[in-house]
């Protein structure tokens, strides 16, 4: 396996995550300590598969990058897209990336409602495809990122997505908006999150026999 040479902070949810797995203890404690077992049982489960969910949704999403690929897990599913066949790469309420014409969508990563609605204002008709970042813009975009607080990070990780795909395209010796590019799309390895796909639906099963039974 490629090593990661690049993994993004997540943006959003990690704070609604926590909070919320710590409220699925929190309830599930106290039904065990004052209800008794025919409310307590469904309360436990419940909780369980609100747990599940919450982290699935808010707490697994990340974007990380070899020298070769972008991996992205989301809700219920891990992609692995190749950097060089990437064509387009936005953050907008969440990170967007366009590969061999197909859009795939990770919500770890995005803006404000406020930047986003300012930014889709700023770039209404014009052209979203990725243009090549140069050394020395990647450069200054970095720099003002640990020199100052007030940069926005979503750009960043743009910027530095955009970069990663054109070193990979050049060591490929493929042309952006290429043929070679678009065919590399193909190569998108998408596998589901079986372990939390497996969890959910246990419990949910396990709820519905708990309210049926006890």
């Amino acid at each position: 396996m490629a090593e990661v040479v690049q993994t993004f902070r997540a943006t959003n949810g990690r704070v609604t995550g926590v909070i919320g797995l710590a409220m699925c203890a929190l309830v599930a404690v106290l039904s065990v300590a004052t209800e008794g077992p025919s409310a307590a049982v469904p309360s436990v489960i419940g909780c369980a598969l609100l747990a599940v969910v919450v982290w699935a949704a808010l707490l697994r999403p990340r974007v990380s990058a070899t020298a070769t690929e972008l991996r992205m897990k989301t809700f219920a599913e891990d992609v692995t897209i190749p950097l060089a066949s990437i064509d387009t790469v936005a953050v907008r309420r969440y990170l967007l990336v366009r590969s061999g014409g197909e859009r795939y969508i990770c919500p770890a990563v995005g803006r404000s409602l406020r930047k986003t609605v300012r930014d889709e204002m700023r770039w209404q008709g014009h052209s979203q495809i990725m243009a090549p970042v140069q050394a020395e813009d990647l450069a200054a975009v970095q720099t003002e990122v640990k020199g100052d607080k007030g940069v926005d990070y979503a750009d960043f990780v743009e910027t530095q997505i955009a970069h990663l795909a054109d070193v990979d395209r050049a060591t490929r010796g493929i042309e952006a908006r290429s043929e070679e590019e678009y065919e590399l799309g193909s190569q998108v390895v998408r596998r589901r999150a079986w372990p939390e796909i497996i969890a959910m639906a246990v419990l949910a099963v396990a709820f519905v026999v708990a309210l049926l039974v006890v």
